[in-house]
């Protein structure tokens, strides 16, 4: 059997890696198949394998990711770092959350939490919930309790992405939609990579756009708009779902005793289908453009949609804002 100790790449190697400036993908010695690649062209390292279903990758952290993504057909979990200034103290890092998967047999998110947890001084968790988190995660619970009213919990809580790293928000059978909210008196919603407005395979892509403002002592809070989904969901296996997506999102019980601001829509909610005429970014509009795409690493736009009409939503959206937007009177 293959050891530890000479399972990985030495100190010296990785750093030879890490100055040719060359991608890599290396495959580390063992079952599951655990990849660990450097990618100098977005300033990551990090380690890439199968994700078990319903795997929630956490949230929060700085200095390092964890997304789901979708590599070779296959869901995947990658943990990223992102600060070149601390790639060779995290290398070490990165082997024994490979060996807890891989000789230990846990799964990537856990082998994770649990040298976070033994070693980690590498990231840090914010001690309060920003408004831009607070703000859009506001505007998904209310989209969440409209479908749960609409198609049931089941559905819902399988639909929402919840921070999975997943392109959209949310995944219907037949629909994908992206939920942004925003607090600004213009309907302007910021977009945060070239994909992010681009359909998935053949389903139509919606962006349902919400507008909220403080509320003083009327309306709701996040706190109180978490208790009120949650007490639609019923079961303890779907509440412990739920808390799972939250996490995911960003969210932590701690943080409800700074998180009272109370908020109100300042205008009724709106759905634009992403259509070929829809103002956005794309990597196929980069390349009509002939700009070489794969030289744009980080991409971040303002999207104003100030005066446009909303489009016809299929039923299932027009009963899941009617309903979604009464949690939040």
């Amino acid at each position: 059997m293959t050891s530890a100790a000479d399972r990985h790449l030495s100190t010296d190697s990785f750093n030879a890696y890490l100055r040719s400036q060359a991608p890599i993908d290396h495959p580390i010695p063992g079952s599951p198949r655990i990849v660990l690649f450097v990618d100098p062209h977005t300033s990551r390292i990090g380690l890439r394998g199968p994700a078990t279903p319903h795997e929630v990758p956490p949230a929060g952290l700085e200095h390092l990711t964890a997304h789901t993504v979708h590599h070779d057909g296959q869901r995947m979990i990658e943990i990223a770092v992102t600060d070149p200034r601390l790639f060779v103290d995290a290398y070490p890092l990165l082997c024994a959350v490979a060996d807890r998967v891989q000789l230990d047999q846990q799964t990537l998110t856990a082998a994770l939490a649990e040298t976070l947890r033994r070693l980690g001084h590498l990231l840090q968790t914010e001690d309060v919930l920003s408004q831009e988190k607070e703000t859009g995660l506001v505007g998904e619970l209310l989209f969440l309790a409209g479908l749960v009213h609409a198609l049931g919990p089941d559905v819902a809580l399988t639909a929402w992405r919840g921070g999975q790293a997943e392109e959209h928000d949310f995944g219907l059978d037949e629909h994908d939609v992206e939920v942004k909210t925003t607090t600004s008196e213009r309907r302007a919603h910021w977009i945060s990579s070239l994909t992010q407005m681009v359909a998935t395979g053949d389903r139509p892509l919606w962006l349902v756009s919400l507008q909220i403002t403080a509320a003083g002592s009327g309306g709701c809070s996040l706190p109180e708009l978490i208790n009120k989904v949650r007490a639609l969901l019923l079961t303890t296996t779907r509440h412990t779902g739920f808390d799972g997506l939250l996490q995911a999102s960003g969210w932590r019980d701690r943080y409800t005793a700074t998180c009272q601001r109370r908020w109100r829509l300042r205008t009724p909610p709106q759905a634009f289908a992403v259509t070929e005429a829809f103002p956005r970014l794309t990597p196929r509009l980069l390349a009509q453009a002939d700009v070489d795409g794969t030289r744009v690493t980080d991409v971040r736009y303002r999207l104003d949609l100030t005066g446009l009409s909303g489009d016809e939503t299929p039923q299932i959206l027009t009963d899941a804002l009617a309903r979604g937007q009464q949690e939040l009177p």
